[in-house]
């Protein structure tokens, strides 16, 4: 029954999820341990940023533009949250590769690499999964829903945003509060 159930739900994200988390896993293992480090920060960074602020800068942005709509604007407002602190690690790994040349042991590095690519392979995808609940196309909704792996990984995010709030950020901003609108992404 289990096998008959995936085969139904399986559908072209699916298929992306699997060359996406691929891709991650074959340059992880390429680049090595240390840029995939700093890839998977710069990761990190970009699901707390999008996760924590997308709802407040949608409402800034329809404050300027009214006739934009919210779910159009909770879209842009992610994605470019989402670049903003992926970039951000990206120019501070520039930095530092340039200030400091480092290498891991060769087995390290490779599967090191691997498992850092994977990891950040299911988070990526996760973002995507997410990206399609907020999108305006109700085709790439659907798609995502009734998707067997999109619907596997779409909380993923969601998790190590919560955990990064618990675990670190309300230790240091304690005025700062949790985004309650992050479950408004999945409802119909």
């Amino acid at each position: 029954m289990q096998i008959q159930e995936t085969l139904t739900k399986f559908n072209w994200v699916d298929i992306v999820i699997i060359c996406l988390v691929l891709t991650t896993v074959y340059k992880g293992s390429r680049k090595g341990f240390i840029i995939e480090v700093f890839k998977l920060l710069g990761l990190l960074a970009a699901i707390y940023a999008s996760l924590h602020y997308f709802s407040m800068a949608s409402d800034r942005l329809l404050g300027l533009w009214p006739g934009l709509g919210v779910v159009f604007t909770d879209f842009i407002c992610f994605l470019g949250l989402g670049l903003a602190g992926y970039l951000a690690i990206t120019a501070i790994r520039s930095i530092f590769c340039r200030l400091i040349k480092m290498e891991a042991v060769s087995g390290l590095d490779k599967w090191g690499g691997f498992a850092l690519g994977f990891l950040r392979g299911i988070l990526l995808t996760s973002m995507l999964i997410i990206l399609f609940h907020l999108s305006t196309i109700t085709y790439l909704k659907a798609s995502a829903r009734k998707s067997y792996l999109g619907s596997q990984l779409s909380l993923i995010d969601v998790q190590v945003y919560e955990g990064i709030f618990n675990g670190l950020i309300s230790r240091f901003a304690v005025t700062e509060t949790i985004n309650k609108n992050i479950n408004e992404i999945f409802e119909e």
